[in-house]
């Protein structure tokens, strides 16, 4: 059978759509992470750790090099010279009667101060800064991983709850809409329970609607492909199994501390290099060779050497209104400024983490409530169905009781996310690694 030119052209282009879907579909990948795989990706994609480790490379090569004032100063030079007459120029061949002079030469100066101690100290102690820097935006980008982590998966649950509302509504519906046909009912449950159906849909979408959003976010922030799928492991009702919280036994490792006991360090070391500006003494040593000689004729090359020492002692110091006197005042109020705020730090640390303790057993005692609450309310919306049913409760006492139950389900999910973020705050607080209050029963 021979194709027209109309279908020939047809049959070339959905050889071509179906050539080119394989490759659409191979685009998209679908990941499929666990709280820890979530936290993998963050720390190698993110794009905040990296800007991160490039500051922390940059340190730490000022770091390997901070020597390198004592590096001595290394110069050569070259040059051709002619001596000319004063009164002026091409009158005779007489002017002419110098021969240029060649001069090549070396010097070499270099340069101790006290201060140089300090440089080398300074520049370690700002890469341990930098460490500490880089360590706390690597917490800051897993504690707002798992926390984002925890919200999706509150919003999936979520939405398994309300289908199952929304399929409950749409039931109900149905029965009293064939209920009415039969003239078992009045049209007015039909309406008000068609209203609570479609009420039920609008919720519905709007949290579908959150969750996409959330999880192009939660893309964002661990560094995929935006175009990917993210498929979660895990689900709230291992928060809901967690044990009693301690952290007696635990050391407190704050990150705010350890940064402000650092810059306590490099103040310190300021201080220090700010003194033996003002009063040190500083060396200087130079040598520079020379050798010249005229181009006419062939004599030997005239050498000559110089060697040079120096001190240096400063006085402005010593003077009060100075300005190295001021800066030296000026240092010795920061570092006591620091030293203040690290005290305040370790109280405020103390009362935020008992703070944090007291909502993690309060949202324990909560989930314990919400947990009653379900039972009660699954209890009541079955035998507010049953009398509903029968005719002795009116729609609305159903819907009522439907509303609660569905409002249990999702507090205790809501609770259970609450949790496990008053977990991770507390983690971040005292500093320990994440995951290690957030332990099931028995483990």
């Amino acid at each position: 059978m021979l194709l027209s030119g109309k279908h020939k052209f047809l049959v070339a282009v959905l050889a071509g759509i179906l050539a080119c879907a394989p490759l659409s579909f191979a685009q998209t990948t679908t990941l499929h992470l666990s709280v820890d795989d979530a936290v993998k990706h963050a720390l190698d994609g993110n794009i905040t750790v990296k800007k991160g480790a490039l500051a922390l490379r940059s340190s730490e090569r000022d770091k390997k090099y901070s020597w390198n004032s004592l590096s001595p100063s290394i110069n050569a030079n070259a040059g051709i010279s002619k001596e000319f007459p004063a009164r002026g120029l091409l009158k005779s061949d007489a002017d002419f009667s110098s021969d240029p002079t060649v001069t090549i030469g070396a010097s070499a100066t270099i340069r101790f101060s006290p201060s140089l101690i300090t440089t080398v100290k300074g520049a370690a102690l700002n890469y341990e800064k930098q460490l500490i820097d880089y360590d706390t935006a690597k917490r800051t980008i897993e504690l707002n991983v798992r926390k984002a982590f925890y919200a999706i998966l509150y919003e999936q649950e979520n939405i398994e709850l309300q289908k199952k509302n929304v399929e409950s509504a749409k039931s109900q519906y149905s029965s009293n809409l064939t209920r009415y046909n039969r003239g078992l009912l009045p049209r007015l449950d039909v309406l008000n329970s068609q209203l609570a159906y479609q009420n039920a849909k609008l919720s519905l979408d709007n949290a579908e609607l959150t969750l996409v959003n959330d999880k192009a976010s939660f893309k964002l922030l661990l560094g995929v492909d935006l175009d990917s799928d993210i498929v979660l492991s895990g689900n709230l009702e291992d928060v809901l199994s967690l044990g009693d919280i301690s952290i007696d036994s635990l050391e407190q490792h704050s990150s705010t501390i350890a940064s402000i006991q650092k810059q306590i360090e490099i103040a310190r070391n300021g201080l220090l290099a700010t003194r033996l500006g003002a009063y040190a003494p500083s060396l200087t040593g130079g040598y520079s060779y020379n050798l010249s000689r005229t181009l006419s004729d062939s004599s030997d090359w005239l050498q000559n050497g110089t060697l040079s020492l120096g001190v240096s002692i400063p006085l402005d110091g010593y003077l009060p209104w100075s300005s190295g006197a001021q800066s030296i005042a000026n240092q010795k109020d920061n570092l006591e400024t620091l030293e203040l705020e690290l005290e305040n730090e370790r109280r405020s640390l103390k009362i935020t983490t008992q703070q944090n303790v007291n909502k993690i057993k309060l949202l324990q005692s909560t989930v314990e409530v919400r947990r009653q609450s379900i039972d009660y309310s699954q209890q009541a919306w079955r035998m507010t169905r049953d009398a509903y049913n029968n005719g002795t409760k009116d729609l609305l006492a159903l819907q009522t009781a439907s509303d609660n139950l569905l409002s249990a389900q999702v507090n205790l999910k809501s609770s259970a996310y609450n949790l496990a973020t008053a977990i991770l705050d507390l983690e971040d607080t005292i500093g320990v690694p994440f995951g290690t209050l957030l332990q099931k029963k028995g483990e």
